[in-house]
């Protein structure tokens, strides 16, 4: 078991474009191993190869709960080649540690990977964590965060202040959200497990 250093906001490899895998050899089975048991150390339900400093198009995912088996996925060089609809839903990043907010994805999606082995794979995720977690982990591998796709920007500020990650006043970012009349938009999918990725 190799627990592998995470990277945090603002570190310039999250910013950065993965490169495409085209080895699939006992180093990417060993990184997609190593990632997969950072990502169980940390709590998370999702974790892409830059968010452990490598600019790699490899990202594993697991949405099983604490009581259930697990049920790892390693997606390598994945691909949404469909989306339609919109779903809100709490999201968290091992990148920013504590800061929660309400992120806006697609409803439905179909994804195209390969496996360890590099056999081509499809899958298709509604209105589920599974569906908002790849999401946010392809955004990874793209050097796009979840921070630019906040449902409201003042929570997303207040959240990023609180914790660190932004500079600013929390006494008048909270004023402001207190002030503002905020409609958000409430959804089953909202009140799921927040993914943490």
């Amino acid at each position: 078991m190799s627990k592998l250093q995470l990277r945090y906001f603002p570190d310039e490899v999250l910013k950065q474009q993965a490169k495409k895998i085209s080895s699939f050899d006992a180093s990417t089975r060993k990184l997609a191993q190593d990632m997969l048991d950072t990502m169980y150390e940390n709590d998370g339900v999702g974790l892409a190869a830059p968010q452990v400093g490598i600019s790699k198009r490899l990202m594993v995912i697991d949405v099983a709960g604490e009581d259930e088996k697990r049920k790892p996925i390693v997606f390598i060089n994945p691909v949404i080649v469909h989306k339609e609809g919109e779903l809100v839903g709490l999201e968290g990043c091992l990148s920013f540690p504590g800061v929660y907010f309400e992120v806006k994805r697609a409803n439905k999606i179909v994804v195209r990977y390969q496996n360890v082995q590099g056999r081509d794979q499809k899958l298709e995720a509604e209105g589920n964590l599974l569906c908002r977690a790849i999401q946010h982990e392809i955004d990874h591998l793209e050097g796009e965060l979840f921070i630019d796709k906040a449902v409201n920007n003042l929570v997303r500020d207040l959240e990023m202040t609180k914790h660190g990650f932004a500079e600013g006043d929390v006494e008048q970012l909270q004023d402001k959200i207190a002030a503002t009349t905020v409609h958000t938009i409430t959804t089953k999918q909202s009140q799921q497990q927040p993914v943490v990725g």
